[in-house]
């Protein structure tokens, strides 16, 4: 969400709904480079996190790294294990995590 062709870039709004959450849910789509605004369940604001990919509204963004084989959290629960290495800031969908649920994305 770049403002203009300055390099300006625009606070994009993120979600993390568990204190234990390794990734927050965008609410605003982010272009690389965007400062991502999390914020709890509450409304306060936790954590800014730069987005390192371009990422759609609703999809996920690591707020820490990750490696191969960890255990991915979102609503306090394990959803996936990482397939590829994560870092802070990056798009994580079926190309970097395996769902615990059904073993999308292998």
């Amino acid at each position: 969400m770049s403002i203009g062709g300055s390099g300006n870039h625009a606070s994009v709004r993120a979600l993390r709904m568990n204190d234990s959450d390794d990734v927050a849910c965008l609410l605003d789509a982010a272009s690389v480079g965007d400062e991502i605004e999390v914020r709890d369940s509450n409304g306060f604001v936790v954590d800014t996190v730069l987005a390192n990919a371009d990422i759609p509204r609703f999809h996920k963004v690591a707020l820490r790294d990750l490696g191969v084989g960890e255990q991915l959290r979102k609503y306090g629960e394990t959803i996936g294990i990482v397939s590829s290495p994560i870092t802070r800031g990056d798009y994580v969908h079926v190309h970097n995590l395996v769902s615990a649920k059904v073993g999308a994305g292998r």
